[in-house]
């Protein structure tokens, strides 16, 4: 026998023990429950995990009836969506008792087509899910550290993050019109207030240092910020650059700097894809293009500690209202049946388009349709 079969034959014993557990356990419903009716979440892969995750801090018992075949799927596939057959008491694989009034989650409810607004015409009866902080910042109980957000602050923007050249450059093939995270870093590099954190040591210094507009990047290519880290980091500075992500704009790190305060700077079409809208120097700093990015820089560093410090009270307020758990789930459970929810998942439909490299701007064929969301 090989490994590779010995190994299968240990997971599926695994598998088996844990669903036979699942399906024992006595029922133990809360107030509040939530009935799950998805027959392909995989769609949404760490999305639906984050959706699923907020009804569980929120106290809700979760019911979500599947046999084997189906829980082996979502608990050896996608890393993240796998957590929610992971986490210890996270739901039942069981249906719930017949009295009980559940809120229901369906498929029907939901579109992956989460840009497709963005390309056409912003639509009212949609609600777009924002995309909050990484998964293991909720799996990790990280999200809602204490964190002193009145302390006083660097005047300098910091930005953490990863910097894979092969990875960030598919963004540039894209219809976003953006300038990509790598295109941003050799704008920025070889300016001489750019610095490069290489070490915790290095960064605790210019914590302590508290330099004046300075470009602080912490690549994670010669320094990763530990997660457990990363909110009580961004909270010693005042300015956030938010980077695009690897094909989108959006990136976790953006909800992970606003809920400790830390003002977003990004590009206007990065702005244009976050929901709710931001406002230029309300809750964020917005740029146009290269040569504006270094003129609001400039203009940044300039600010005022009272202008700053109504801005972060702003960003705090926009990040309390729209993303905590509580007040997502308030517009996720009004939208139930009357608006569409927009739950990201085009990354696959996208990257499929990048392989292609056919990307029609008025065919936008990368875009999920309504009638693909039960199709791998």
């Amino acid at each position: 026998m090989t490994k590779r079969r010995l190994r299968q034959i240990q997971t599926l014993m695994k598998d088996a023990a844990t669903f036979l557990r699942l399906k024992m356990k006595p029922q133990g419903a809360t107030v509040k429950q939530l009935l799950v009716q998805f027959e392909n979440p995989n769609i949404y892969h760490r999305y639906f995990y984050l959706l699923l995750k907020f009804y569980k801090i929120a106290g809700y018992t979760i019911y979500y009836p599947m046999g084997f075949q189906k829980f082996r799927n979502l608990r050896n596939g996608e890393p993240y969506l796998s957590l929610i057959l992971k986490e210890k008491d996270f739901l039942s694989i069981k249906n719930p008792p017949k009295s009980s009034e559940a809120i229901l989650l369906r498929d029907d409810d939901f579109s992956a087509d989460y840009f497709a607004d963005h390309f056409a015409r912003r639509s009212e009866s949609g609600f777009h899910l924002p995309m909050n902080f990484h998964p293991l910042m909720y799996h990790q109980n990280l999200w809602n550290e204490k964190i002193d957000t009145e302390k006083h602050r660097i005047n300098s923007v910091f930005f953490y993050g990863n910097f894979d050249d092969e990875a960030y450059r598919d963004i540039e093939k894209t219809p976003f019109d953006i300038l990509g995270r790598m295109q941003i870093l050799e704008i920025l590099q070889p300016q001489e207030n750019f610095i490069s954190v290489k070490s915790q040591s290095q960064l605790n210094q210019l914590i302590s240092a508290k330099p004046d507009g300075k470009l602080i990047f912490a690549i994670k290519e010669q320094y990763m910020v530990p997660i457990e880290k990363v909110r009580e980091t961004l909270s010693h500075f005042r300015f956030f650059l938010c980077c695009p992500g690897v094909i989108v704009p959006l990136c976790h790190n953006f909800a992970e700097a606003i809920s400790v305060g830390t003002v977003p700077v990004l590009q206007a079409e990065y702005a244009r894809v976050v929901y709710p809208e931001l406002r230029h120097l309300e809750n964020a700093v917005i740029f146009e293009d290269e040569a504006d990015l270094f003129k609001k820089l400039d203009e940044i560093f300039r600010m005022s500690q009272d202008d700053y410090s109504n801005m972060r009270r702003n960003v705090l307020e926009y990040y309390s209202r729209h993303y905590t758990p509580e007040n997502v789930l308030k517009k996720v459970n009004a939208a139930i049946g009357k608006k569409t929810i927009f739950l990201n998942g085009n990354h696959r439909k996208l990257k499929a388009a990048i392989q292609r490299n056919n990307f029609e701007p008025q065919a936008q064929d990368w875009i999920v349709k309504p009638w693909q969301n039960n199709a791998q």
